[in-house]
């Protein structure tokens, strides 16, 4: 299991500027980073000359977790990646394409699928990206790169935002709620799993999956001696146990976001 806690990864944050000047920060919660920190992935018009290796036959690498957040006017131009992801939109507001996003907004891309522009309102735009399998190589940016995209299945789901708990809510469940509000046959699946305050419940994902993700927006949750508060999350992975999470003193309200096996 991988697990990255808020506190505990602030010290990762660092900034940097878009081409016109405007700043984007980001925070590695856990696996290798996305990019170097002193690359040119920001720019569009930059060559991208780093090259992904798929995984072989058998291999299971790491997952990513990372933090981004854009200032206004910071736009994050057109692209793919080499992998499966999901981006969780926690905080401010903009649009992804021609869709408004904001808290909580969760965004589907499978691997060498397009998507974009992402542009932050006036409040700036803050999401998670989350990932079964690493991709270091940053933004493959359209139409640039193009030919580096494959033609196989690609899947682009923008799911409606999900309400946050009232705390008042959370606070007197009797007992966990499950919602689903995302399945399909490839095994993608979205559930959004409320705790009551010291109630225990397992989570797990499907073993013809690759893997699951959790991302705590609400409350928090207790496991093996640590608390993880809002915006803190673990990854378990398709060969490992689940996860037995104990609600904090207010209860918790956490996305459990599972990749189907097509992940790369």
């Amino acid at each position: 299991m991988h697990t990255g806690i808020r506190e505990t990864r602030a010290h990762t944050r660092f900034e940097r500027q878009t081409s016109d000047g405007n700043k984007i920060w980001r925070t590695d919660y856990f696996g290798p980073p996305p990019s170097p920190a002193s690359s040119n992935s920001l720019r569009p018009d930059a060559p991208n000359t780093s090259i992904y290796t798929p995984p072989a036959a058998g291999e299971i690498r790491d997952p990513q977790a990372f933090l981004v957040e854009q200032s206004p006017g910071a736009i994050v131009h057109p692209h793919f990646h080499y992998v499966d992801q999901f981006q969780v939109v926690v905080d401010g507001g903009g649009t992804l394409g021609r869709h408004d996003v904001g808290p909580i907004s969760v965004h589907f891309a499978s691997a060498h699928t397009g998507y974009g522009p992402i542009t932050p309102g006036p409040e700036g735009l803050k999401y998670f990206t989350l990932r079964a399998s690493a991709d270091e190589t940053g933004a493959q940016y359209l139409p640039a790169n193009r030919h580096k995209m494959l033609t196989i299945p690609k899947k682009n789901v923008l799911l409606d935002s999900i309400p946050l708990a009232d705390p008042d809510e959370l606070r007197q469940l009797a007992q966990v709620r499950r919602s689903n509000v995302k399945q399909d046959e490839s095994g993608l699946r979205v559930d959004v799993v409320s705790i009551p305050p010291g109630m225990q419940t397992e989570i797990s994902g499907q073993p013809k999956s690759a893997g699951l993700m959790i991302l705590v927006i609400s409350g928090s949750v207790l496991l093996a001696e640590q608390t993880f508060t809002p915006w803190s999350c673990m990854f378990i992975g398709n060969h490992e146990p689940g996860a037995l999470l104990t609600g904090g003193p207010d209860g918790a309200q956490i996305l459990a976001l599972q990749f189907p096996m097509e992940a790369s």
